[in-house]
């Protein structure tokens, strides 16, 4: 009898495990452990039992997440209660902005949409495809890293609208908020700090709690940004502060937080040839349009324009630095992708904040290649040591590609704060350092008093962030919340419905690194 791979049952194929030659018959069993591959090869799952290849049922272990109506229920119920509360509070409190909305006049005014569309789209694309293709990298997550990506976006962009409406003037004097693109611009940026602390989180968590960090980590996240912002005026045009760092180090605090040691070294935490692949479609799409995302809110037209130069300046020498330090650090002079893949956007992050500050090209290559150098050794180096020693599991590396290059762009916009002439900026002074003493400031801080306030931002947002992520790990961690089980972990079976070949293409496949076939029955033959 032959089985759906077209090979009889007595069929055998000689595999190379850990150095050794072993027999592997069709079943998925050697002759010394007839329960290899759990027991029978690839198993179909009905949601309630597992069938195998000679459709026998196999007793699976019970769910825990079925334990309960309300654990059954939890993200049907969670996501609904909070989409009715969204529904509610823009019913009454959010209007469309009046660019947005018909003219009495009858004049058309195409200048808003025109001056802004074109880079909220670059930006959007990165959340949804950059961001989401670039966790792909792990074999058996990609439903999950892309359907989950998508999900947190969505639910960021309303959540992130009402938090930052409440938080505005117009609200404080109408009572009411508007919504035009630039509330949905920086919606977008806030789905980006969530999204890089889902990727500290990536395989970690269930559905339910991403979306429960989401909620506990937009408030802060957006009231630490509107302090550093209005109150202590530091410029942070491209977000290296407010968006890479915040999300970075709140990850980072919540693996932490949330932690155990059965997350490290698992078998479903890594990548084969193909996902590897596809993570490289989320890191192109991001290095293409990353531009466009620091540039965005970038005012006047000047500093737009130098954003856009220097960011594509400070990616093109990280790209070079990465492949240099990637080779020059392996034992084998061969490039890793997780470098190739994620290094080469550090320059992204690490000119962001003075993206519309830098006058000279030259300091844009230098901020880009440091940025490349020091994201490649945290990979290589300092990863393992957070993970190992201090418990801080980092699944996609954050700490490497936002978290370093942040806190670099909060230390060059010192440096450039107090390297460049105000008077080299003109009349965009005001605009790009609105804390700054100008004509119309009178009472604005000097250069130093600038730079300290750059630093000062950074610490901010570095304590609300390590602080709310360890919390937020904590609450994760209870017991209330449907928690991935242990051998799950960067897996998509136990939240989505797989195809039939979901076990062999990601999980066994990849424990072969040798197969030679002994006997073989052609398709087209019967047994």
């Amino acid at each position: 009898m032959e089985n759906g791979n077209g090979y009889k049952d007595s069929d055998s194929v000689t595999q190379r495990r850990n150095g050794q030659r072993v027999d592997i018959y069709s079943n998925g069993a050697t002759k010394e452990q007839e329960s290899s591959f759990q027991g029978n090869g690839v198993f179909v799952h009905d949601g309630e039992t597992r069938i195998g290849m000679k459709g026998q049922q196999v007793q699976q272990e019970k769910d825990p997440r079925m334990a309960t109506a309300l654990q059954k229920h939890q993200f049907t119920i969670l996501v609904l209660l909070f989409q009715i509360l969204f529904f509610v509070i823009f019913g009454l409190f959010a209007k469309y902005d009046t660019a947005a909305m018909p003219n009495k006049d009858g004049v058309d005014d195409p200048i808003p949409v025109a001056k802004m569309y074109s880079m909220f789209q670059d930006t959007h694309v990165m959340i949804y495809i950059g961001f989401g293709f670039l966790m792909t990298f792990l074999r058996r997550y990609g439903f999950s890293a892309l359907s989950i990506n998508m999900l947190l976006a969505a639910f960021t962009i309303e959540y992130a609208v009402i938090v930052r409406g409440f938080m505005g003037h117009e609200f404080q004097k109408h009572g009411y908020f508007t919504i035009g693109l630039e509330q949905i611009l920086t919606s977008d940026f806030a789905a980006a700090v969530v999204l890089i602390s889902m990727g500290a989180m990536l395989g970690k968590l269930s559905p339910v709690q991403y979306i429960v960090m989401t909620i506990f980590e937009i408030p802060v996240a957006l009231g630490a940004e509107h302090f550093v912002v209005h109150t202590l005026k530091i410029n942070d045009v491209g977000g290296s502060i407010v968006v890479h760092a915040f999300g970075a180090y709140f990850g980072l605090a919540c693996s932490k937080a949330f932690g155990r040691k059965e997350q490290r070294g698992h078998p479903n935490e890594g990548s084969n040839y193909h996902s590897d692949t596809f993570a490289m479609i989320g890191a192109i799409f991001l290095w293409v349009f990353w531009p466009s995302f620091n540039a965005a809110v970038a005012e006047p037209a000047d500093a737009k324009h130098r954003a856009v130069l220097n960011t594509v300046l400070s990616l093109a020498s990280c790209t070079v630095a990465t492949f240099i330090v990637s080779q020059a650090t392996d034992h084998h002079k061969k490039f890793e992708m997780v470098h190739v893949a994620n290094s080469t956007l550090a320059g992204g992050v690490a000119i962001g904040t003075v993206a519309n500050v830098c006058l000279s090209p030259l300091h844009a290559i230098i901020v880009g290649f440091i940025a490349g150098c020091v994201s490649v050794i945290g990979y290589r180096y300092i990863t393992p040591v957070l993970s190992e020693k201090l418990g801080m599991h980092d699944t996609c590396g954050v700490h490497n590609l936002h978290g370093m290059p942040a806190v670099i762009a909060a230390f060059a916009s010192v440096a450039m704060a107090l390297y460049y002439n105000p008077e080299d900026y003109g009349k965009s002074l005001g605009t790009i350092y609105a804390g700054m003493k100008t004509e119309e400031n009178k009472d604005g801080f000097d250069q130093t008093g600038q730079a300290v306030h750059q630093l000062a931002g950074l610490g901010v947002v570095l304590l609300a962030a390590i602080i709310s992520g360890f919390i937020t790990g904590f609450i994760l961690k209870l017991k209330v919340w449907n928690q991935v089980r242990e051998k799950e972990f960067y897996a998509d079976a136990d939240y989505f419905e797989t195809p039939s070949d979901y076990d062999f293409t990601s999980r066994i496949t990849s424990c072969i690194d040798h197969v030679d076939i002994n006997e073989r029955t052609p398709l087209h033959k019967e047994a």
